[in-house]
């Protein structure tokens, strides 16, 4: 199968960079995958789980908001995070899920509240990927 080159940024870090046989990304209107050759576009994103196919191996991550660029076979996809499922804490994420609920219901502008939709929907995504590997660790 062909490949493209991928890179993926956040604005603290280089987090991937390398050739993939295909990407799987999930924007406000559904799951998109991309192939070499995809025609050019630009892809807003939703947090969520991005699944990385190098050929030679799958590789999970979750992502914040962002957005992906197609360019022939340059792929950038451009989120606030990042995380690979070793990077992510159940503690942690259930944590801040309860602490942003709660800002969430005490909001006094639509600004906080939006804020703690946001992180309530990237600690989601973290969730879902971490759960979605140690389900499938489990399986072997």
């Amino acid at each position: 199968m062909r490949k493209f080159r991928l890179e993926m940024l956040t604005p603290e870090r280089n987090f991937f960079s390398g050739e993939a046989e295909s990407l799987t990304l999930k924007a406000p209107d559904g799951e998109t995958e991309i192939l070499a050759g995809h025609m050019p576009v630009v892809i807003g994103l939703k947090p969520d789980m991005i699944k990385i196919n190098t050929g030679s191996e799958i590789k999970y991550c979750a992502n914040g908001e962002g957005s992906a660029v197609v360019e022939g076979d340059k792929v950038f996809v451009m989120c606030q995070t990042f995380e690979w499922p070793e990077e992510i804490e159940y503690g942690r994420v259930k944590k801040a899920i309860e602490e942003h609920t709660e800002k969430m219901r005490r909001a006094n502008t639509m600004a906080d509240y939006r804020v703690s939709k946001m992180t309530i929907a990237r600690a989601e995504a973290r969730l879902k990927v971490k759960k979605f590997i140690d389900e499938n660790k489990n399986k072997k």
